[in-house]
This record gives structure tokens, sequence and C-alpha cells, in this order.
């Protein structure tokens, strides 16, 4: 059972690595008016030497519209060891307010990224409690496992408003070698209802055994860490896409009794679309899905059928 912590700002900033890794911030969403999107920085340094790749990329209807990145080397990029921010080309691409967050702890992000005539000018203000998870092969930060995000998308020559539900979360401490040893692939994802949140993901080893997490938040409080002996994963249905065939429907459920708080999770995420892309070597397929069903933690439930991003990612 994975050890799973609270965070503070220092989890979030940039961890220089002596041997060369790779390390990126994630952030996704999902919009009131249909549309969705990915943002992320991502960079491959030893001591403070390799380059970084920003993304950004946006969905409407579940389907791609655009999927931008700009390549630039190390010495082009600011980072800050004590709380997250990244600037590029003296640009501030990500910004946390860490004056927010020492006045009244909370956790509130400024995103803003333009590629060509794409731009993003998006705020995070987390509602749900972060927390990580670190060992000997790599490190993850949840920092905001659900967040409410405003802001507007520019694309096309048109400027949308938009607001949502946002995610975001940071890997760092991941070299080759994690990827030679540890393992071949995950599935990852998040699923939210009106005040509950799951961040689930199941790493394949490369010895065949399956690595489960569940972490269950409630808006505005705690989390429960779900002892993977109670998880269940399934992968229901097969679809082929860039000729492969992945899984297209996907079960989870998971119940356990925590400090005399009974948590009980059944959900079924139903393929709708999928964008498939490449991560260096690796086959990475970026889903949309229908979630269906339900989470009951204590003496409430909640209901759920609403779309998500989740994803899959392969090293075979």
């Amino acid at each position: 059972m994975h050890n799973v912590e609270p965070i503070v700002p220092k989890d979030d900033g940039f961890h220089e690595a002596k041997k060369l890794s790779a390390e990126w911030w994630y952030f996704d969403g999902v919009f009131s008016n249909d549309y969705s999107f990915h943002i992320g920085i991502r960079t491959f340094t030893r001591r403070k030497r390799g380059r970084a790749i920003l993304f950004f990329e946006l969905y409407q209807n579940d389907t791609i519209l655009f999927e931008k990145k700009k390549r630039f080397p190390f010495k082009d990029v600011e980072t800050n060891y004590e709380y997250p921010s990244v600037k590029i080309q003296n640009r501030t691409i990500l910004d946390f307010n860490i004056q927010q967050y020492n006045n009244q702890d909370e956790w509130v992000y400024h995103i803003t990224c333009t590629i060509d005539d794409t731009a993003a000018d998006l705020y995070f203000k987390s509602i749900t409690q972060g927390f990580k998870i670190e060992t000997d092969k790599e490190s993850w930060t949840v920092a905001v496992p659900k967040a409410k995000v405003t802001g507007s998308i520019e694309y096309a020559g048109k400027k949308l408003p938009v607001e949502g539900i946002g995610y975001h979360d940071h890997n760092w401490n991941y070299t080759l070698m994690s990827a030679l040893t540890y393992g071949k692939g995950w599935y990852w994802g998040k699923i939210k209802s009106e005040t509950f949140n799951i961040v689930w993901a199941n790493v394949l080893k490369r010895s065949g055994l399956e690595d489960l997490l569940a972490i269950v938040n409630m808006d505005h409080d705690g989390f429960y860490n779900i002892n993977p002996e109670h998880i269940r994963f399934e992968t229901k249905k097969y679809s082929k896409y860039n000729r492969r065939k992945i899984p297209s429907l996907i079960h989870l459920s998971f119940k356990e009794t925590i400090d005399n708080i009974p948590v009980d999770v059944n959900i079924n995420m139903d393929v709708k679309h999928v964008h498939f892309t490449k991560v260096l070597f690796a086959s990475y397929w970026r889903y949309h899905v229908n979630i269906k069903g339900s989470i009951y933690v204590d003496d409430k439930i909640e209901h759920i059928n609403n779309m998500q991003i989740m994803e899959y990612l392969s090293m075979i």
C-alpha cells in the first residue's frame, strides 16, 4: 500500500536531478461549453542542462481541435525550488499565488500559454486537498485533485470565455531506468462528482503484476487512501486505435471502511474518443470517457454521469 502524504508548495516546485530525468507539470479540465483541454510543461534535464517542451491541446465534443507543442533549451527556462513557478523566455507560464497560500492556505494557479495562433489564460483554484507519493523509482504529487477553472481560450481568431472543473499533477524523478525496470505502462484517470473526487491509477509492472491506487477526496476536506487489495480494475471491451487494440470499457470498484467511515465506489468508464500521440518512445492514448456510477462515503451517495479525461501509456 502506497504511503500517501499531504503536500506543501515545495512539493510542486522544480526538483533538480543529478541523473538525466523527466519532470512534468500537467493541467487539464472539462468546461461547461463542451470544450476540454490539456496544458503541459515537460522538462528533460541533468544538472539544469537539457530541454523543455510546452504542450497545448484543445478538444470540442471530446474530439481534438488542435495539438500544439514548442521546444526550448533549458537555459531559456526559469523555475523555482520553493513553490511551483515556470517562466520560458521571460514569459510566465505557471504562476502559483504563494501570497494567497501563505495568507489563506489556498492553492491558486495562473496558467498562460501562447503557441502560434492559440492561447490560454486560466485560473485554477483548488477545492480539494493535494497529496504526494514518493518512492526511489519515481515521485508524484497530485497538487490539485479538483479545481474550479475560469479564464479564456483563443484559437482560429476566436476568444472563448470558459469555466469548468480542472486537475493538476506533477511527476519527477522519472529516469530511463524507471521506464526499463519499474513499469511497462499505466492507466490513470480521475472521477468527479458534486462533492467527491477520485484519482486512480493502475501501473502495469514488468513482472506482470498490477500496482493499483485510488484516493478519494472530499471537497474542502481530506482524503482516503484505499487499500489496493480492495480495488477491482477490469478492462471489459477492446477497440483498435492506431493499429493497437486498447480498452474501450473499464470498470473500477472498491469497498472499504476507513476510520469507521464506509467508502463504496462502483464506476464504469465508456470510451467516447481517443487521441493518440507519442511520449518519447512510449505510445500514449488520451481518452475522453463517459463515466457512470456512484460514490458512497459515510452516509452520502452521489451518482455520476459525466465526461472526464483519462490516459493509457504503453512502453512496449
